[in-house]
């Protein structure tokens, strides 16, 4: 039986990514924040595909535990790494305190890049393995008045296809999901308004999953491929003049 750790894993796209694996018969690894989420989601997921699910409470905004978590799930036994936790803040970014900004960060980025080293470590003589990272198309611009979370989102791209680039010709391969306003509580939770078009995370899951083998980069739906070329000035302006809100996420 193949083996998937997806973080981030007890909703939103991360759960959509589960259900897919989950319905071809992998053994599922979710970890996440919190237990009582990821009790749910594994009721759900052993219910509607009778599929093998372990779960792991973790907190990956405190330093040290994306190493914790690895080593925890047995990460040599790993087929594919799925790094989807994180969140955003919405504000003017001086009116967001420091620590608040600091682990957002260390979620978006440094948990994602341990968990990636450590993956690539192990896999990289075995000519196997496969990691995901969840990003936004919010990597391709700098976001005013969320200025922190586009910047880390802008690393996960830039650091992905670093990666793929030196490990794809040795059997290992490394993509960057780069999906735009997707149905989740991802909005309630930054404290933003969701986007009068947005995908489901369903189908930004499949659309990701029919891609992979080409690009590292995949941006799902073709309305987000195509305002990736609306000029930057413009993409900036609109997000000037989003409403400044602070959140707890």
């Amino acid at each position: 039986m193949k083996n998937v750790l997806i973080t981030g894993g007890s909703e939103g796209i991360g759960f959509a990514f589960a259900c897919h694996y989950a319905s071809v018969g992998w053994h599922v690894i979710l970890a996440a924040r919190r237990l009582s989420l990821l009790e749910k989601a594994k009721a759900e997921l052993t219910h509607k595909y009778s599929c093998s699910v372990d779960i792991c409470p973790v907190d990956l905004s405190v330093i040290g535990n994306g190493e914790f978590l690895y080593n925890r799930v047995d990460g040599k036994n790993l087929d594919v790494l799925i790094n989807c936790a994180g969140y955003g803040l919405q504000n003017r970014a001086h009116l967001i305190p420091v620590e608040t900004d600091e682990k957002m960060v260390i979620v978006n980025d440094i948990a994602l890049m341990t968990l990636s080293k450590l993956f690539i470590r192990d896999h990289l003589p075995r000519h196997h393995g496969m990691i995901i990272n969840v990003s936004s198309t919010g990597a391709f611009q700098p976001g005013p008045n969320i200025a922190s979370y586009y910047a880390s989102k802008s690393f996960v791209l830039s650091y992905s296809q670093s990666l793929d680039a030196e490990v794809k010709s040795h059997g290992v391969r490394v993509y960057c999901l780069c999906p735009g306003p997707v149905d989740t509580a991802f909005y309630h939770k930054s404290g933003g308004k969701m986007s009068a078009y947005h995908m489901s995370a369903e189908d930004t899951v499949s659309w990701c999953m029919k891609h992979l083998g080409r690009n590292c980069v995949i941006v799902p739906g073709m309305i987000n491929q195509l305002l990736r070329l609306v000029p930057i000035k413009i993409r900036i302006y609109f997000l000037s003049k989003m409403k400044n809100v602070q959140s707890d996420a």
